[in-house]
């Protein structure tokens, strides 16, 4: 499942040209190749223009973000009591959460 199959999708074991033998070795390269994936991504977040424009928000609108959070937490705490879970997740009291 390497990107030299043509697949659009990415895989840990991209970057992987051998296998360590032993399974320690093995989850020591599995967990570099999560980690590198992480820091690229991460690193991206922080150079997008988007993350630049949350870092230049007024007192004002944090303010706003925490009324906006307690309004979403509990809207989800109604959802979840009522045995919505699925239209939660689905819909959602907070936007652009993932079920895990």
């Amino acid at each position: 499942m390497g990107s030299g199959e043509g697949n659009p999708h990415f895989s840990v074991f991209d970057g992987v040209k051998t296998f360590s033998l032993t399974p320690e070795a093995l989850m020591a390269d599995i967990n570099t190749a999560i980690t590198n994936l992480e820091y690229a991504r991460a690193t991206a977040f922080l150079d997008s223009p988007s993350s630049s424009l949350s870092r230049n928000k007024s007192c004002d609108s944090s303010e706003y973000d925490a009324q906006m959070a307690d309004q979403a937490y509990k809207a989800g705490c109604a959802a979840l009591a009522a045995g919505m879970e699925d239209q939660f997740f689905e819909r959602g009291a907070i936007k652009n959460f993932k079920k895990s």
